[in-house]
């Protein structure tokens, strides 16, 4: 096995703590322990022993409870969304096998596929369609030798949604071939209007579904994820992750269970920020409109930019952090290049001071 290098994380590991604007994030402005917990005196005397490596029943329960058609025997609960979608497909991919992704999307789940040896076929967004899924392209994608379909819904980075009629399509496309389907739903809970995105839970039985407290409930220090599976999956996904993290860290489950309980009033929370902080995200992009070209995301605090400044996004992004200490991801992370993600949901000081750092540099790029 070999990775190849994951360069958004990579970039974001090195420079998150040291810029003063950071518009990077992909989430909304997170919790502080105190607001986290009930009472910060009674998690004092949380035991800090190894807590369960399926993760407790309660909290395994609450995620079964949105997931249709699950149970907590269906649910493992991992280390962030992150060690769920590496788990989930180094029990499912073996090297010679292929696997679709859906792109634009967290490039993870795209270098784990190929770290195991397996061929990649993209299966891009349309972006002159308001990056929709092009289900003719998947249904060309999907043959006989597909393991897996990687899915990201609501996406990153373009904040898009599928609808319920696309969903059941790529379900469709998926079993037709026997393949499995890993739908990476982390923003899912993160959506402007209020009601939840459609689900790929309970729709066949090739499905896995991640999913965690990081993006739509501002938790992600907490780095609690989960794999919601048929059941003998979630067993294999349990046995691989003994070669991992082993178990939860015991704080962060007596949060979680507690987040979870109260999961309606945290994605109130997100919605009001995501609501509140958009505006000012879309009135700085108006009045560049000439170099800018966007759709405004329906889900999460993210929004995809094209633009027309004569420059690659690595070297724009790379003079913002370092003449103007100000953070973006380049769209060429997500193989996407004269592209732009830019996070709107941290304190909103940072969000206008991050976009007045970077009218300055493009006011030096020019057209």
């Amino acid at each position: 096995m070999k990775f190849p290098a994951f360069e958004m994380e990579r970039m974001q590991s090195v420079w998150e703590h040291k810029v003063k604007y950071d518009l990077s994030e992909s989430g909304v402005e997170p919790l502080t322990l105190e607001e986290a917990a009930r009472d910060v005196k009674e998690l004092l005397k949380t035991k800090l022993g190894y807590a369960e490596g399926v993760g407790l029943e309660s909290t395994r329960t609450f995620v079964s409870e949105f997931h249709w058609k699950s149970t907590a025997e269906n649910v493992v609960i991992t280390t962030g969304t992150s060690e769920a979608n590496f788990l989930t497909l180094l029990a499912l991919v073996n090297a010679g096998d292929e696997v679709v992704v859906v792109m634009p999307n967290y490039m993870q789940v795209h270098g784990v596929a190929q770290g195991l040896g397996a061929r990649v076929r993209e299966v891009w967004l349309r972006e002159e369609r308001g990056w929709t899924i092009d289900l003719e392209a998947l249904t060309a994608a999907v043959n006989a030798k597909t393991k897996v379909v990687c899915v990201c819904t609501p996406n990153n980075p373009t904040g898009q949604v599928l609808s319920s009629r696309e969903v059941d399509e790529i379900c469709r496309v998926a079993t037709r071939h026997g393949a499995w389907i890993l739908a990476d739903e982390v923003y899912r809970g993160a959506e402007r209007e209020g009601s939840e995105s459609a689900s790929f839970a309970g729709r066949g039985e090739r499905i896995v579904v991640t999913g965690g407290l990081s993006k739509a409930y501002g938790l992600p220090g907490l780095r609690v994820g989960w794999v919601v599976a048929p059941v003998e999956t979630a067993q294999a996904v349990l046995k691989l992750k003994d070669y991992s993290t082993i178990a939860p860290s015991s704080v962060s489950e007596v949060l979680a269970d507690i987040a979870l309980a109260r999961r309606p009033k945290l994605l109130e929370r997100t919605r009001f920020l995501v609501n509140e902080r958009w505006p000012a995200l879309e009135d700085w992009a108006s009045g560049r409109s000439r170099e800018l070209h966007w759709t405004p995301p329906v889900a999460g605090a993210i929004c995809f930019f094209s633009y027309r400044y004569p420059i690659d996004s690595m070297p724009l992004v790379d003079r913002l952090i370092r003449d103007y200490s100000t953070m973006i991801v380049p769209g060429v992370h997500f193989k996407a290049e004269r592209h732009l993600r830019i996070g709107f949901g941290g304190p909103s000081h940072i969000l206008h001071a991050g976009l007045a750092a970077l009218d300055r540099l493009l006011a030096t790029i020019g057209d």
